[in-house]
């Protein structure tokens, strides 16, 4: 059986008042994979970071307590080893409350990937903003990748709106954080 080994953890805060929001975003970016992938090269375990869990404060920890959950059945061990899903919780918390508004390294920039009918893609299309289409595993998706700055709050309000139905990696890269 496998399950999902995570290495490292990075917290971006964006400054919600200058969007027109009323609360700042958190961008939580994970570096992981699973533990019976092994880079062919190298012979260690395959690992990558991704955008994990996006949102307002409260929208992340509710991801991070779903996450959480599969710590307790063994499908997911930050750094190798068994965890609980409060440890789990506490250390996802304990990351939003040490955010600063710009990370040590790293960034992020917005990426919608999802299917060309999703509803995201009528309403940025409603906005002026045009994803351009691409294949991807035998399926022909809806990609944004150049969000200008005076949409980033429309942008942001709607991966609130779809939190349910598109996790983060939907909606961001992740690029320039340290492999560990």
């Amino acid at each position: 059986m496998s399950y999902r080994i995570e290495y490292q953890w990075v917290a971006f805060r964006v400054a919600g008042l200058p969007l027109g929001l009323s609360e700042d975003r958190f961008i939580v970016a994970v570096e992981g994979g699973d533990n019976n992938l092994y880079e062919a090269n190298s012979g260690r375990r395959a690992r990558s970071w991704e955008a994990c869990m996006a949102g307002t404060r409260a929208q992340v920890m509710k991801q991070a307590v779903y996450f959480a959950g599969t710590c307790e059945g063994g499908d997911l061990k930050p750094h190798g080893r068994d965890c609980t899903p409060e440890s789990y919780i506490r250390r996802i918390r304990r990351l939003l409350d040490d955010t600063k508004d710009t990370a040590r390294e790293g960034r992020w920039s917005p990426r919608l990937r999802v299917p060309r009918d999703h509803p995201a893609v009528a309403e940025l299309c409603e906005r002026g903003l045009k994803p351009r289409e691409e294949q991807r595993y035998g399926t022909t998706c809806a990609v944004l990748d150049d969000v200008p700055a005076e949409h980033l709050g429309a942008y942001f309000e709607l991966v609130e709106r779809y939190a349910g139905t598109l996790h983060a990696w939907s909606w961001f890269e992740v690029y320039g954080l340290r492999a560990s």
